[in-house]
């Protein structure tokens, strides 16, 4: 059987919110007016619903359909049939013809399907690509209807669907998911390698009754920890991507040695609202009652919108009501204020047929004219969740689910997000100073600051390098602070100039001379890079922050460098006075090595020391070097 009522690990927390009759009534329209958009933009004859549609014009929808979309259709069609919008016999039929369509006529590879389908034909649309998180929603939603109805025919064609799909194939021979594969183009070079709402993807591939992955792949995903303000979380900006797991995931009071991720998307969605309320001069309408920054339409498109921690936070002005809605979960009261603050505020500039529009934008007056279904399932279903339970219930029976999670290490209980003090390096003080020729004959033997995959991977997938390895040190003497790395890296790309150098294999290193953190391209802090040359020994070297200035041609960074097929080596020092520093014995100076790494096959990451994004917009706090006393 697929699934089962006898295997599950953890107990149903009670699921009966105290809500008045004014609240109670405006969540249920909430929910019945987003059901219509599924009862409306389906297509009957093959269950494809559309990507998005109007919100105040019935008969202007047009579009593809996404395979998404139709996963939260199949998890709202029983909510309805709960709610009495819909007969379970209408719901069922509707179920069943959607899963024959896609287990015998939907185009797919490997078991996996095009993110977007033409709605009348069936047919790849736009040229999409084969997508591996697209095609997990729609399984999400299946085996929820399987649950859902305990109809055998759904429980066959739902078993056949999750059966055929292999899922090791789309990791491409690595050990974390690509992000996506096209006829075309074969495998994407991105993956789905850091935390996002790729948890989902894991949960269902590690369960799968066929073609599983190794468990192990659940904790090669990349979890950088951050903060804004006091709250901490494991950084991704948009709201969705803490939203979307959750909806068929009941994690709450649970951890698997990593994290809470049910309170890491509390504390996530805390942070959006706080961001928004820290951004109230900037932007009007911005407040603890309007906020809610995620993946939506826009003044000038589809953006993903986002709030701190994280390097894609964006935002200029735009929120969207049902991001803010979908964290009732999490936040069921700042939720239910800010839904309740934009439908008395706003009233039908952002609210229509299908209940709230997508986005909306006050300091421009722009409100979206349109509804996606990517926003409204899941503003349906967590609303369904935070007053009934009824999705987290019927997917605690389900045993490939269930399965997963034990198998990743899931047990009762919360815990704190880890939170480790920077790592410290002690440099050595150098009295005759160092002559820098990448020749090494004035180093002494001593630690290194070693870098590699396993153990500092700040992003991208590094598969099959596993002998790349940095070993970095750093001395210092009254005018300079010295540093050596030592790179092993059997394929070594250099071929751009100037700022681009950053797209080669480099050493960077992050000073924050001031010890107050470093703020992303503020001048008082330092991006310093050095790119090896094959040919000669003379070094490029860039300072992103300073406008690109020079630092070599006004002497102050002196760098040179070796490399050959074994990897390259960096030797420099640059100028207290360039860092606006002033050393003295014992002092700490706060800064990170990074290495870039770049191959012909793909390969695109980093490796850094410590770089965590901490308590303000694009923040960084660094590791430590102690500048040891000449006695020592």
């Amino acid at each position: 059987m697929l699934c089962t009522v006898l295997f599950n690990p953890f107990p149903l927390f009670a699921q009966k919110p105290s809500l008045s009759v004014e609240r109670d009534a405006f969540l249920e329209q909430v929910e019945e007016k987003a059901f219509r958009y599924f009862e409306e933009q389906v297509n009957p004859y093959n269950g494809l619903v559309r990507d998005s549609a109007s919100n105040h014009d019935r008969t202007s929808s047009s579009g593809a359909a996404s395979i998404a979309v139709v996963g939260f259709a199949l998890s709202a069609y029983p909510v309805a049939v709960e709610r009495g919008w819909m007969s379970r016999a209408k719901a069922l039929a509707l179920t069943v013809r959607t899963l024959e369509f896609f287990l015998h006529q939907a185009p797919e590879h490997e078991g996996f399907f095009y993110h977007f389908l033409n709605i009348t034909t069936g047919e790849r649309a736009n040229q999409s690509e084969l997508s591996p998180i697209d095609t997990a929603l729609f399984l999400a939603g299946a085996l929820f209807a399987a649950e859902y109805y305990d109809d055998a025919k759904v429980r066959e064609l739902v078993w056949a669907l999750y059966e055929r799909v292999d899922f090791p194939w789309m990791m491409n021979g690595g050990k974390t998911f690509a992000m996506a594969w096209a006829p075309e183009t074969g495998f994407f070079r991105g993956r789905w390698d850091v935390f996002s709402e790729g948890l989902l993807l894991y949960v269902l591939a590690i369960g799968s009754p066929t073609h599983p992955v190794p468990a192990e792949s659940w904790r090669e995903m990349l979890r950088p920890a951050g903060s804004y303000r006091n709250y901490r979380m494991i950084q991704m900006p948009p709201l969705f991507t803490h939203q979307f797991p959750h909806i068929w995931l009941d994690l709450r009071g649970k951890n698997d040695g990593l994290a809470d991720y049910f309170q890491n998307s509390v504390n996530a969605t805390l942070a959006n609202r706080a961001f928004c309320a820290d951004r109230a001069s900037k932007f009007a309408g911005y407040g603890t009652d309007l906020w809610g920054l995620s993946a939506s339409d826009g003044p000038v498109g589809y953006r993903a919108y986002g709030a701190p921690p994280g390097w894609t936070a964006l935002d200029d002005g735009t929120v969207s009501p049902p991001a803010c809605g979908a964290s009732i979960v999490f936040t069921p009261e700042e939720s239910l204020v800010c839904m309740e603050h934009i439908y008395a505020a706003y009233g039908n500039k952002a609210w229509g047929r299908y209940g709230f529009s997508d986005a909306l934008n006050v300091s421009k007056n722009w409100f979206s004219p349109l509804v996606l279904g990517i926003d409204q399932g899941p503003l349906l279903l967590m609303i369904e969740n935070y007053r009934t339970g009824l999705i987290w219930k019927m997917m605690g029976r389900c045993q490939p689910v269930q399965r997963a999670l034990e198998k990743v290490g899931f047990r009762e209980g919360t815990m704190a997000l880890p939170w480790p003090d920077p790592p410290v390096y002690r440099a050595s003080y150098v009295p005759q100073g160092i002559k820098v020729d990448a020749l090494l004959k004035d180093w002494f033997a001593g630690g290194a600051i070693v870098m590699t995959p396993a153990g500092n991977r700040e992003s991208g997938d590094f598969t099959g390098r596993e002998a790349l390895k940095a070993e970095v040190r750093f001395a210092w003497d009254p005018e300079y602070l010295y540093f050596i790395a030592k790179v092993a890296d059997g394929e070594v790309v250099v071929k751009r100039t100037g700022k681009n150098i950053w797209k080669d294999d480099l050493l960077e290193i992050y000073v924050d001379p001031e010890g107050d953190g470093l703020f992303w391209n503020d001048p008082r802090d330092f991006q310093l890079g050095f790119r090896s040359r094959k040919d000669d020994r003379n070094t490029a070297v860039w300072s992103w922050f300073q406008g690109g200035e020079d630092p070599v041609e006004k002497r102050k960074v002196l760098a040179e460098s070796y490399t050959d097929e074994k990897g390259y080596i960096i030797e420099g020092a640059i100028r207290w006075d360039y860092l606006g520093i002033t050393p003295r014995a014992g002092e700490e100076i706060r800064l990170t090595p990074v290495v870039h790494e770049v191959n012909k096959k793909g390969v695109d990451g980093k490796l850094a020391w410590f770089f965590r994004n901490e308590e303000k917009l694009l923040r960084f706090v660094l590791g430590k070097v102690v500048l040891v006393p000449p006695q020592d």
